[in-house]
């Protein structure tokens, strides 16, 4: 992901159904994207990847490394989808083949992701690619500004 994502990146995060379940408040303006691009960026255990349409060449979502435990190997990883796309499998491919990759280009042994108890699609989707509920954990709700419950999911090296 580059700055020059920002753009179509805006048209992710600007639809209140795609946010509803990340831990950031939906955006309206390019700023706020350029933003979160330039947070990511500066953030040396994270990476972010986009997902293009190879038909249109549309940027419709994107994934990556939330965060690097080096400690232990393990990495966050984190994904969105324009609606338009939920449930055509998009997803599911495209983390699949990054996780292979990471595994066999890397030293990391586990897979983690952070899901609201309530985004059952997402959860349904980790749980297909493997990952099986680990605890119940507290997070920094970024919109709201207070601690909320999030399901921690896990999976180590197939």
């Amino acid at each position: 992901m580059t700055f020059d994502d920002a753009d179509q990146m805006l048209q992710v995060w600007s639809d209140e159904d795609v946010t509803r379940f990340m831990n950031i408040e939906t955006f309206s303006t390019v700023e706020q994207a350029r933003e979160i691009i330039l947070a990511i960026l500066q953030e040396k255990a994270a990476n972010r990847y986009v997902i293009m349409d190879k038909t249109s060449g549309e940027i419709i979502g994107s994934f990556g490394i939330n965060e690097l435990y080096i400690d232990t190997m393990t990495a966050e990883v984190g994904y969105e989808l324009k609606k338009k796309y939920w449930g055509s499998g998009i997803m599911s491919e495209v983390l699949q083949a990054f996780m292979q990759i990471v595994q066999s280009t890397s030293n990391i042994l586990i897979f983690t992701a952070k899901v609201a108890p309530e985004n059952e699609a997402s959860i349904r989707l980790l749980e297909k690619l493997g990952f099986h509920f680990e605890k119940t954990v507290s997070e920094l709700d970024m919109s709201t500004k207070t601690l909320k419950a999030i399901k921690q999911y896990s999976r180590g090296i197939i």
